[in-house]
């Protein structure tokens, strides 16, 4: 998943959140957007990490 696409998740999860009428599902959508940034964020460090692994000669 691109940040585009995370980014309009994220953003989808927020609009939702914000017209949702009950407490649980305001809940539920504004811990989805964060669920959704911290996977983003997991994910990008473990490319990194990977990078990072795949160039150093050292480890070939």
């Amino acid at each position: 998943m691109d940040d585009d696409e995370t980014s309009w998740l994220i953003d989808q999860a927020n609009q939702l959140a914000a017209q949702a009428v009950d407490y649980p599902a305001q809940a539920f959508y504004a811990e989805l957007a964060d669920f959704l940034a911290t996977q983003a964020r997991r994910i990008d460090q473990a490319e990194g990490e990977l990078d990072g692994r795949l160039w150093d000669h050292t480890g070939w």
